[in-house]
């Protein structure tokens, strides 16, 4: 996808979240939303495609682009995701920095990231915050192929916003595993509970648009404050 579609596809979320179209249900028609941000048809069914993709919105033929109907608390897309910051555009997201380290890739993280052994790679562990409620305890990695530097004030913002805007990453697509695991005693006190108890895990493996994985993360969901959906097809 574009960056001039993703950006036009969070424009639509904000709109979407503001409850700009819960009297009619659905979305303007593509002229219109060509007319209204000046953008071309392929630009809007992109966008729309992303919407779509992240369970946001529901394509009809002939019929329109209907709103998911809304739902209140921290729900995230199962499918793909913008990153935490993009699913609550109108909320207060904050990243607490747990550690930042350039480290290289030993056998076991270099099959992982789809890299040589010795390669450099960032490791970030942060915690995930929505209006100061904690949601996720993560840990990624970024291969310094693709991302040359960091520092602890750009990973305390949106990782991908500062990836796609000042780097100019082009991001394709992703992988997810979901499955259940159990807090360490770390990840068990930044996030409140206590160890050992259950925790959605999603372990996700981006990749850029050439088809290259630049991004491994793993991610342990606060399973009082994380909720996520997902809207599929009856027909």
């Amino acid at each position: 996808m574009s960056a001039k579609q993703r950006e036009l596809a969070v424009k639509l979320r904000r709109r979407i979240s503001s409850g700009e179209f819960s009297e009619t249900g659905k979305l303007p028609t593509e002229d219109q939303l060509i007319e209204q941000y000046g953008v071309s048809r392929y630009c809007v069914r992109g966008a729309i495609a992303m919407l779509a993709s992240a369970g946001e919105v529901f394509p009809m033929r002939g019929s329109g682009v209907f709103v998911r109907e809304d739902r209140a608390g921290n729900y995230m897309p199962i499918g793909r995701s913008y990153g935490i910051a993009a699913d609550f555009p109108d909320r207060k997201v904050s990243s607490l920095v747990q550690e930042l380290a350039l480290i290289r890739a030993d056998r076991q993280l270099a099959h992982r990231m789809r890299c040589a052994e010795g390669d450099q790679v960032w490791r970030v562990v942060r915690l995930r915050s929505v209006d100061d409620q904690p949601i996720s305890y993560e840990t990624a990695w970024y291969l310094k192929e693709f991302v040359p530097y960091l520092n602890e004030e750009i990973a305390r913002g949106s990782l991908y916003s500062y990836m796609r805007n000042d780097l100019g990453l082009a991001f394709g697509f992703d992988d997810k595993v979901i499955h259940m695991d159990w807090l360490t005693s770390e990840a068990a006190r930044l996030l409140g509970l206590n160890e050992g108890d259950p925790a959605i895990c999603i372990e996700d493996d981006a990749f850029l648009s050439n088809g290259k994985l630049f991004n491994a993360s793993r991610n342990l969901y606060h399973y009082k404050n994380a909720k996520f959906y997902s809207m599929a097809s009856m027909r």
